[in-house]
């Protein structure tokens, strides 16, 4: 499998607002990766905030916040999209 680069697009990320979803965001972001963070409630600062705020370091990468819930069937779609 050939390793995936960050000029391939983006990469989506489900369980961003987690602890270990954050984590894996950021190196992502630091990386140079586009970002899809897939979040439950978007609407929530709490879960959102340290995500968003991603876009304001000095880094190659950046972060979009898509609604995605497990228990809803296409929730994925738009964030999976491309």
């Amino acid at each position: 499998m050939p390793i995936v680069q960050p000029t391939d697009g983006s990469v989506a990320v489900t369980g961003a607002s987690g602890y270990v979803g954050s984590h894996v965001v950021t190196a992502l972001v630091k990386s140079g990766y586009a970002v899809r963070a897939c979040v439950t409630d978007p609407s929530d600062p709490n879960k959102t905030r340290h995500l968003e705020a991603l876009n304001s370091l000095p880094a190659p990468g950046r972060v979009d916040v898509f609604r995605a819930n497990l228990l809803e069937e296409g929730s994925y779609d738009q964030a999976f999209d491309g």
